[in-house]
């Protein structure tokens, strides 16, 4: 009885230190509306610091209320997309990717209103940390997608376990 105690409490703390869990840190600097970001599916998170366990796909972040900006998809405003994942969780997917976006198609409108940062916490992004996006072109925005082309930007990238997120707006 007392081994099947000791594996049970094993098999727990094993469970506990493989979960998978990313920290979006949003930052609003701009002294009007929200910091949010969405994840797929729909979901909003707002506030300082959001803990998220499992991994984050889809996610889009922008400043909600403010600027003209929609209330979802940051329909209007630019945005930081971001996917944080942990290498084992998906063999088709092991990158931590996040980008800029003022992208015109799809029906998803994303305009210039704001200066927009992110730094991963806990990696170093590939080909580097782009810096502040400052305007509405890549001379100024490092990497970010503009216009109609689906392929004109670069997604910064890295593997690491439980990647984190700070975005910095205005």
């Amino acid at each position: 009885m007392m081994m099947k105690s000791v594996v049970s409490v094993f098999a727990v703390f094993v469970a506990t230190v493989a979960a998978e869990t990313h920290v979006v840190n949003l930052v609003n600097n701009c002294g009007q509306g929200t910091a949010v970001f969405e994840v797929a599916g729909g979901q909003q998170f707002t506030g300082a610091s959001n803990t998220i366990n499992g991994p984050v796909s889809g996610g889009l972040a922008w400043i909600k209320g403010a600027f003209g900006c929609g209330d979802a998809d940051a329909v209007n405003c630019g945005d930081v997309e971001f996917t944080l994942i942990n290498p084992d969780t998906d063999p088709s997917n092991t990158q931590n990717a996040i980008n800029y976006s003022l992208q015109q198609n799809g029906g998803q409108t994303h305009t210039f209103k704001y200066n927009m940062a992110f730094t991963a916490n806990g990696c170093s992004l590939t080909p580097n940390n782009p810096g502040t996006c400052t305007g509405p072109t890549q001379d100024v925005c490092p990497g970010a997608f503009v216009g109609t082309d689906a392929t004109d930007g670069t997604v910064f990238q890295c593997s690491a376990a439980d990647v984190g997120l700070t975005i910095t707006f205005c």
